[in-house]
């Protein structure tokens, strides 16, 4: 298996960076032409590295990107498993947007290229909805005490949460015109918050 077959620390260690190259120049190239036009031509140039190289390590481009996925996806299942709770609501609910915040700020382009993904392969699609599903059901539990009696769907109420969290990184609010992480995260509390308040309210409504 080329530079990464066993033989030696050595090889596997140099096999080890050579897969990193890889990863990297995948990451580089789906976030400057997006995942369908990003090629295996491209990701070898940016590497340095042969085709037979690349295809040492992965079958195909969409191999590499499942690598990817994989890291930030583990990265977002334990933010999902961590304890979300506090003696102060809010303080809570900004340190849990700022964990994912930060989790998906990173790898922008990753969880880019996975949405763009997702709407060609069912592969793609179907780790989406495990990741998303599992950080909307935490959320679903949180808001269920809130809108008991409202009509309102926890679920769906969730989801539209999570995804102004999705949206407000992955098209680059972060970083763009001096908007800063932490601004993006407070403001993000203060539209949970408000949204909340507001369909509970519709209970005495």
């Amino acid at each position: 298996m080329g530079d990464g077959a066993d033989g030696g620390g050595r090889r596997t260690s140099r096999g080890e960076r050579t897969r990193r190259r890889l990863l990297e120049a995948t990451r580089e190239a789906v976030a400057a032409r997006g995942y369908v036009a990003a090629r295996v031509e491209d990701i070898v140039a940016l590497a340095g590295v042969s085709h037979g190289t690349f295809y040492t390590y992965f079958e195909n481009k969409a191999a590499a990107l499942d690598a990817l996925i994989g890291v930030t996806a583990e990265e977002l299942q334990a933010v999902v498993d961590e304890p979300w709770d506090g003696p102060d609501g809010a303080a809570t609910i900004e340190a849990v947007i700022g964990r994912f915040v930060a989790v998906f700020a990173t790898p922008a382009a990753v969880v880019r290229a996975w949405l763009e993904a997702s709407a060609h392969d069912a592969h793609f699609a179907e780790r989406l909805r495990e990741v998303r599903g599992g950080y909307v059901r935490r959320v679903a539990e949180g808001l269920t005490p809130s809108l008991a009696g409202t009509g309102h769907d926890p679920a769906l109420a969730a989801s539209a949460l999570v995804a102004m969290v999705e949206g407000a990184v992955t098209q680059g609010v972060v970083g763009r015109d001096q908007i800063e992480q932490g601004e993006v995260v407070r403001t993000l509390r203060s539209l949970w918050i408000g949204g909340v308040v507001r369909l509970a309210e519709d209970m005495a409504g």
